[in-house]
């Protein structure tokens, strides 16, 4: 099945599960942070345990469902592997279940991910980054019904004073599995090799993001802040994970540019008033705009 807006030789099978390997690390990496060293501390049980893991599988099979769902509605004959993977779908439920609070109640991760992915489904071209909605919407009605943190037990009980390499070993504060900045780093080298990858969105817009809070930082005397600026909330994951989304972004060489600079100056912006929303929100409503980008830059040319 091809996807009319997918502008790459590349299957969508094949682009979704080479991210998947990608992603394998921080998803390892997340199951020991907010799953096995709880339990090893005594602070939460078996399904505290294997609650990391459990975000994953499910929203990977909610992506999954939604396609099932709408071809089979639409009495479509084609391989079961074949319906699963004729969207990104799966591969959103997987980052949405990334970049969320540990914290979060499992049935609205539930409720919340299959409503808004039915609905991107059953649209006709894509006008937002889905991602970004869904994660955004989440972490906005956890605030509005109580106190939204991205620390899980242990972190919450405990004083943190991180250096460069904690930050790097992922003990920073972020989304299920977004803290991890070395293994993070890591698959942005192997993303960047990768010819469907738009690493023009990921590069420019942690540029602009970077360079605006290490100024803010220097200017309001903060210097020792800027890596916890820069490295946690989840920013630099959805910078490189969620930006570059393959149907809800700018797709000229110019555009992925200007795309990638105006989300990580507008990050910055939202940042300032709060860390938790500035990427997803940056993300978010620049993707509204991805397609007046492109054709005011094709009108030039």
């Amino acid at each position: 099945m091809k996807n009319v807006y997918l502008r790459s030789e590349h299957s969508i099978k094949s682009m979704s599960l080479k991210i998947l390997v990608f992603l394998t690390p921080l998803i390892l990496a997340g199951f020991y942070k907010n799953g096995i060293k709880l339990y090893t501390n005594n602070l939460v049980g078996f399904y505290g345990l294997l609650k990391p893991i459990l975000f994953i599988i499910i929203g990977f099979i909610i992506g999954c469902l939604v396609n099932i769902i709408y071809y089979k509605f639409k009495k479509n004959k084609d391989k079961l592997s074949e319906i699963i993977f004729s969207s990104f779908h799966p591969l959103y439920g997987v980052i949405i279940a990334s970049v969320i609070s540990i914290n979060t109640n499992i049935l609205l991760f539930i409720i919340i991910t299959f409503i808004i992915l039915l609905i991107s489904k059953l649209m006709k071209e894509a006008k937002f980054n889905v991602m970004a909605f869904a994660a955004l919407l989440i972490i906005l009605i956890i605030n509005l019904t109580g106190d939204f943190t991205f620390l899980n037990i242990y972190e919450s009980s405990r004083s943190l004073n991180l250096n460069t390499l904690d930050y790097l070993l992922g003990m920073g504060s972020g989304g299920v599995n977004t803290s991890n900045i070395l293994f993070l780093f890591i698959s942005l080298i192997f993303l960047l090799k990768e010819d469907y990858y738009k690493k023009d969105i990921a590069i420019y817009s942690i540029i602009a993001f970077s360079i605006l809070i290490i100024l803010y930082s220097i200017y309001s005397s903060e210097p020792g802040f800027i890596l916890e600026n820069i490295f946690s909330y989840g920013t630099l994951f959805s910078l490189i994970f969620i930006a570059p989304d393959p149907i809800s972004s700018s797709y000229t060489k110019k555009g992925m540019i200007i795309f990638g600079f105006l989300v990580g100056i507008i990050t910055f912006g939202l940042y300032l008033l709060e860390p938790s929303l500035a990427a997803l929100g940056a993300i978010l409503i620049v993707s509204l705009l991805y397609k007046f980008i492109d054709l005011i830059l094709v009108q030039k040319a």
